[in-house]
């Protein structure tokens, strides 16, 4: 298992290469500080639960969608073997007690189905709007911002200034 996520891991930028990102850190699509894209992060929690979050660097959220997984798919085995065991026990005595048991375990195991669907989703599109949103609380300050509105900067005088700018 830890194999099949190293794999990924090392799948996932040219996954990324094939989408049509930029990974080598020259604007395009992909964010500041080295972060992958969006579709990398997509591609990542697709693959593997909580993946998608690491990529992007949450990695308490990535523990939380990994963990909420694993136990989904636990019990939904286990829900499993004791909706197959009901039944079985079922078939071979016809009693309506084992019925209802396997009545009980059919329909814990199908909304488990149901909920693992939903985190998996809910975990894909995590993924992908916080790799959009690397970078958004960072100040702006970028290259090129010094040379903006270059008449609102203090001149050094303590006269009175008067200023009008009309831009389309």
């Amino acid at each position: 298992m830890i194999v099949m996520a190293a794999a990924l891991v090392l799948a996932v930028p040219a996954a990324a290469r094939a989408a049509g990102e930029d990974t080598d850190g020259n604007g395009g699509a992909t964010p500041a500080r080295g972060r992958p894209g969006p579709t990398t992060a997509l591609v990542a929690a697709a693959a593997y639960p909580g993946l998608g979050q690491l990529v992007v660097g949450s990695e308490l959220k990535a523990a939380a969608v990994g963990a909420a997984q694993a136990y989904i798919a636990a019990r939904l085995v286990l829900e499993d073997r004791w909706t197959r065991h009901a039944l079985r026990l079922y078939n071979e005595t016809g009693r309506a007690s084992y019925y209802d048991d396997y009545s009980e375990h059919y329909d814990r195991r199908q909304t488990l189905v149901w909920w693992a669907l939903a985190v998996g989703i809910l975990s894909v599109a995590d993924a992908y709007v916080d790799a959009h949103l690397i970078g958004f609380d960072d100040p702006p300050g970028g290259p090129g911002m010094s040379e903006l509105e270059p008449e609102a900067r203090p001149v050094g005088d303590d006269g009175l200034r008067v200023g009008l700018a009309v831009r389309f």
